[in-house]
Formats: structure tokens, C-alpha cells, sequence
């Protein structure tokens, strides 16, 4: 079991002239201490226009000021939006980046569930899952080939030297977001790592897992990396009283903004032009948008059941990483960082990660028993 951070950078309001300042240095503090406590890498996302939920529009160039602060943590981007980027300048961007790290690049590659920051940039909801397939094909190439020249649908290029080239070889890991069974199926096919979320529990999780296992051992790709993560919420403390007040406002908020986001996204799209593989994201977010609903859970009671997010005290963080890693989760990623979490509170959550959390993961993987049950299973 390996740990990571994620980042949406979250500032909410009401905001100051420093409010995004704060943050952006508050997390490149908190990641600098996530190294010396045991992490082993950080993700950022890419959002556009998305206020208060995620003021992280430029990843890439965060992680670059990760990498002169740390030697150690993997750096993550979940995910690179493929619809609204040119693959010559990922390539470069994501090169340069593993040249700045030292070969510590993990690149992601999404084309997001929503149309509100995508029109912006040109891009149209029925190209984008033709445009993901055509940059996920074209980006190991432009690393790896001397001269790369490619003529499809989406994008047509000459033949050129891509350059630099990254550090590692013979590229940087690929992984893709796994939200619904088609990209689960997909992720596996292109031999890419899986990005899971936690909101749907270990049931959804698992019927993901499964496409994926069956399709990476279809695959016919000709670098497989079979590694599944997931991504999650989080919040830790020593006292149980905190984490049934703190914790549950927390995870409020953050399902409050789940909601405002479904409210956002689709404003101004016409709903008779949603495509067919987008119906589903657009049914999810209609539903979203109009809750909370009398048979909904409430906050409090997410925190009780302990499966959606990795909110509790030590041990029931423990108990919430055993669950996914029962159905073979290999990493995980907290947001401890959530909206209205302050700088403190984050860094006593990876401190509680680095006193008991980690350790107890490192020492089940150096038990002799353990390691015995693994290769007999």
C-alpha cells in the first residue's frame, strides 16, 4: 500500500486579495511535510472555472514548485483535460516537468464528465472521447520516437522532433480517471494505471475494478501497467468527538459542493444535444443538482458508515484503506486539504498518517505472515 495527497485547491468564501496565495503556499507546505512523514506522491487536478471547489487551472506548473521543494514524492497530475490541450504541449510540459523532478512524473489523461469547461476553449462534447483516444495513442510516442509525425482526425502533425524528452524510460506512467464502466474498460485496454473515486463506496469500486482487470489482461498494449488507486476525502483526528463534529462538517461541505458543481456544469447546454456517452454524466448531475433528497444520507451518517471517505480517527482510517485494499487498491490519494480545513488541521492529518497510519501498512507488508499469505493466495 503506497499514500499520497490530492489537490483540488479549494478556497472558499468569503475570499481576500490572498486568499488563492494562502492556499497555494499552504499546500506546498503541507506536501514538503507529507514527504518527510511518509507520502510517496501528491496528484493535483486540473479544473477550470471552477470557483471555490478547485482554483488549480495550471497543475503543471504547481507541481514544478513541488519538485524544487521535495526529493523524494512522486508527482501526479489526475488529470490532464485531453479535449483543451494540444499533445505537443503536454508532451513538452510533462517532459520538462520530469526533467525538473528528476524522473517523478505520473501524467493522467481525462477528457472530464461536463460541457462548462470545455465550450470555452472550442471544444465539443461529441469529440471529446474521439480526441482522449487519439492523444492517449500519440503522447508515449512523441516521448519516445526520434521523429514522430501523425495524421488523424483530431490532430495532424508533420513530422518534428518532440522535445526534451522525460528522464524516465521509456516514458512517465500513464493513468486515466475509471468513472464509469466505459473508461474502466478503456484504461485497461490501453494498459494505463486506474484512478478510482471513493464517493460510490466499495461495491461501485469493485464492479470498476473487475472491467479493468478483465480488459488489461486483453491488452494488447505494448507497456501494460496494471496499478489501481483511489482517490478520496479526508480528515483524521485522535479524539472521536472532533471527528463526529469536524469531520462531519467537512464532509458536508464538501457534499454540498458536489451538489453546487451539478449545478454549475451544464448551465446554458442544451439538454437535447447532450451525446449518448455523456447521458449518463448529465442524469448524475440532474439528480445532484435537485438534492438533497429525504432518503440521501446525511453527513453525519457518511462519516458513520466509514466507506465513502477516509474520515476517523487513525484506526478508522486504517479500517477504511483495509476495506479498498481487500479489493485490490494498491494506493491512496486523501484530499485533506478540503474547503474550509485549516492549514493546522491538514498538517495534524498527515502527521496522524505519519505516526500511525503509514506505519502500520509498512509493517503488515514487512511481516513474514503477511508476505506468505500473498503468495499463497
Amino acid at each position: 500500500m503506497r499514500f499520497g495527497l490530492f489537490y483540488q485547491i479549494q478556497v472558499p468564501k468569503p475570499w481576500s486579495d490572498d486568499s488563492e496565495l494562502k492556499r497555494i503556499h499552504e499546500a506546498l507546505d503541507q506536501i514538503t511535510y507529507a514527504e518527510e512523514m511518509g507520502f510517496d506522491s501528491v496528484w493535483f487536478s486540473e479544473h477550470h472555472f471552477r470557483p471555490v471547489w478547485s482554483h488549480n487551472s495550471a497543475p503543471d506548473l504547481t507541481l514544478a514548485a513541488v519538485s524544487q521543494r521535495t526529493s523524494r514524492i512522486r508527482l501526479g497530475i489526475g488529470v490532464v483535460l485531453a479535449p483543451i490541450h494540444h499533445p505537443l504541449h503536454t508532451a513538452a510540459r510533462m517532459a520538462t516537468l520530469d526533467i525538473l523532478s528528476r524522473g517523478r512524473v505520473d501524467v493522467g489523461l481525462g477528457r472530464t464528465g461536463y460541457p462548462y469547461q470545455l465550450t470555452p476553449y472550442g471544444a465539443r462534447l461529441q469529440d471529446t472521447r474521439g480526441m482522449w483516444n487519439e492523444f492517449a495513442a500519440l503522447l508515449p510516442r512523441m516521448w519516445t520516437e526520434e521523429l514522430f509525425e501523425y495524421d488523424g482526425t483530431y490532430y495532424k502533425i508533420p513530422p518534428r522532433e518532440v522535445l526534451p524528452k522525460p528522464v524516465q524510460k521509456p516514458h512517465p506512467p500513464l493513468w486515466s480517471a475509471c468513472s464509469s464502466d466505459e473508461t474502466a474498460r478503456l484504461t485497461g485496454r490501453l494498459g494505463f494505471g486506474a484512478l478510482f473515486g471513493s464517493e460510490g463506496g466499495p461495491a461501485k469500486v469493485e464492479q470498476l475494478m473487475e472491467l479493468y482487470n478483465d480488459a488489461m489482461q486483453d491488452s494488447q498494449a505494448a507497456h501494460r501497467m496494471r496499478r489501481a488507486a483511489l482517490m478520496t476525502a479526508g480528515y483524521c483526528h485522535e479524539d472521536r468527538k472532533m471527528v463526529q463534529q469536524r469531520g462531519t462538517e467537512l464532509v458536508g461541505w464538501y457534499m454540498e459542493q458536489q451538489r453546487e458543481r451539478a449545478r454549475l456544469v451544464w448551465r446554458d447546454f442544451d439538454p437535447s444535444t447532450v451525446p449518448p456517452d455523456y447521458q449518463g454524466y448529465y442524469n448524475r448531475d440532474q439528480r445532484l443538482a435537485n438534492g438533497p433528497y429525504p432518503d440521501d444520507p446525511t453527513p453525519q451518517q457518511v462519516v458513520e458508515k466509514g466507506t465513502s471517505f477516509c474520515v476517523g480517527t487513525p484506526d478508522d482510517c486504517i479500517r477504511f484503506i483495509e476495506t479498498y485494499e481487500a479489493l485490490g487498491i494498491e494506493e491512496v490519494f486523501p484530499l485533506c486539504a478540503i474547503g474550509p480545513a485549516r492549514h493546522e488541521e491538514v498538517m495534524n492529518t498527515l502527521r496522524l498518517y505519519g505516526q500511525y497510519v503509514i506505519p502500520h501498512f509498512k509493517a503488515k507488508q514487512a511481516s513474514p505472515a503477511e508476505t506468505v499469505t500473498r503468495v499463497t493466495a
